[in-house]
């Protein structure tokens, strides 16, 4: 049967993709992948089961596809990883040739906190607390009369022309960061950073400095339907604006330092920068594996319907474990942890919890699910 192994280095990525055709019965075939830090242990699913050895294959070169379209490498007898993964920009990334070429900053990201760590961000004094957006990262560059929009990872990407229009009579030489959210009224570019002002490099100020001359002298020449997210300061305001987030159905809070530098990328763990998103949790039935990911479905007047896929939170023994229970024509339930569902009713992030033995799977009712409040919630002054 086929084999292919795959690998990536570059910067702090140093990463194997392993997938291979295996015999499931007679006639047909499991494509099964694993996947992970070199070195290490590796997870395991399966990317097609039970399926005609010609499916299987097809899968298979797809998998190999996508991942050279990212810079993966094959391993051969003359190409191997190295002992150590070279820096940006001269690994794997660099060969890669279905990625949107970088064009302008990449976006600081941040880290999640639990719930039982918000405590001590609310009375901290030195951390800021800002609503966690529902929306798309876009980060604004003005050169020369024009805005150049990109995404997160510094790649071009598109807004409304109101939006360009919005920021127009800022000063050249200037960068924001924020997000672009849809509001009933239509969309809003919500500005909460600033890493380049008039030409000038900011990132190296304090947040507390960044921030404050986004309102002070940015924020002036702003037009709609851009604007700048508000900050609750004190403590009082951030437990404030964190009861009413939560009593409004939002996505969650984010808490940033005052003195923290503008660092691209997400930290390894922790960070200046933290969110913590407002959970939920639901009972679905995992009625296959649909491509190393389980379809779920629950019932909505004794009706099937589903909600999604769900692959986070699982391991490779419990993957082994459900694909045995579907193979013998079970349908486990399953409690399943997101953020919240989507206007079609799919389960935003989903996160895999436990099996539930205890629950039938018409008990998996669709009145359970929650939906998202996208409106900006103001601070108290």
């Amino acid at each position: 049967m086929k084999e292919v192994k795959l690998f990536f280095q570059e910067g702090n990525s140093d990463k194997v993709y392993y997938a291979r055709v295996v015999p499931a019965g007679a006639a047909v075939y499991d494509v099964v992948v694993q996947w992970g830090r070199r070195g290490s242990t590796l997870s395991q699913g399966k990317k097609a089961v039970k399926v005609s050895l010609e499916k299987a294959q097809a899968t298979l070169d797809r998998l190999v596809r996508e991942k050279l379209n990212k810079g993966y490498e094959a391993m051969s007898g003359t190409v191997k990883p190295a002992e150590v993964a070279p820096p940006m920009g001269e690994g794997s990334g660099s060969k890669a040739t279905g990625v949107r070429k970088r064009v302008g900053r990449v976006a600081q990201l941040l880290n999640p906190v639990e719930g039982h760590e918000v405590e001590r961000l609310l009375s901290d004094e030195r951390v800021v607390a800002q609503q966690k957006l529902d929306g798309n990262r876009v980060l604004c560059h003005l050169v020369d009369g024009e805005v150049l929009p990109t995404n997160r990872a510094g790649q071009k990407t598109s807004v409304s022309a109101r939006v360009l229009e919005g920021l127009a009579h800022l000063p050249s030489g200037t960068v924001v960061d924020g997000e672009v959210v849809r509001h009933d009224e239509g969309e809003v570019y919500w500005l909460f950073d600033v890493l380049e002002f008039a030409g000038e490099d900011v990132t190296g100020a304090s947040y507390e400095e960044r921030f404050t001359r986004l309102t002070d002298e940015l924020e002036p020449g702003l037009v709609e339907p851009v604007r700048v997210l508000e900050t609750a300061q004190t403590s009082a305001q951030k437990r404030a604006l964190y009861e009413r987030l939560q009593q409004r159905g939002a996505e969650g809070i984010v808490f940033k330092r005052k003195d923290a530098q503008y660092t691209p990328g997400r930290p390894a763990s922790g960070g200046t920068q933290l969110k913590c998103k407002f959970v939920s949790a639901a009972d679905v039935v995992l009625v296959e594996n649909a491509g190393n990911a389980y379809r779920m479905q629950v019932y909505e007047n004794r009706r099937a319907r589903d909600v999604g896929k769900v692959f986070s939170g699982t391991t490779n023994e419990l993957r082994a474990q459900l694909d045995a229970a579907l193979a013998r024509g079970q349908r486990p339930v399953a409690e399943v942890r997101y953020l919240y569902a989507t206007d079609d009713f799919n389960l935003f992030q989903p996160v895999f919890v436990r099996v539930r033995d205890d629950k039938a799977e018409h008990d998996c009712d669709f009145a359970q699910l929650k939906g998202t409040n996208r409106a900006v919630v103001e601070t108290d002054e």
